[in-house]
């Protein structure tokens, strides 16, 4: 009879008519009768071949789609994509001069658009040529290094 959870029980009364055998002789470990040693195995290797280790080439070019793109959807945050440093940057500098560029286009024009649209052409009319230079003088510079 079973105990609870499937666990066999092996009380005298419950005892199996049969024993299981050995399959293996006795001796037959792998001792060749030399006195106890071991054959050698070799030590397992991890992440490719004979231990060299993995090269990963990165390109630290900038796309200059990708850096329009982003400029045009997220417009200061994205120019993050170009460099932190721009970034930062853009942070300080393209708001308040897209704040004052959105007022001065209102008062050009009488007023006749929304202010958010004016806020939004000026942040654009800032971070996509922001985004153009940033991304060209990057990869310039990277160039000159190499």
């Amino acid at each position: 009879m079973s105990e609870r959870f499937g666990i066999p029980d092996h009380s005298p009364q419950h005892a199996p008519d049969h024993a299981l055998q050995n399959p293996t002789s006795q001796g037959s470990w792998g001792n060749d009768g030399g006195g106890g040693n071991w054959p050698a195995v070799p030590a397992p290797t991890y992440g490719g071949g004979a231990g060299l280790p993995v090269m990963i080439h990165v390109d630290p070019h900038r796309s200059l789609r990708t850096a329009i793109i982003l400029a045009m959807m997220f417009g200061p945050l994205g120019l993050f994509y170009v460099s932190f440093l721009n970034g930062v940057a853009a942070l300080f500098v393209v708001l308040p001069i897209a704040r004052w560029l959105a007022f001065a286009a209102l008062d050009a024009l009488g007023g006749r658009i929304q202010p958010v649209t004016a806020a939004i052409a000026a942040l654009w009319c800032i971070a996509v040529p922001w985004a153009i230079i940033g991304t060209r003088w990057r990869n310039a510079r990277i160039d000159r290094q190499t």
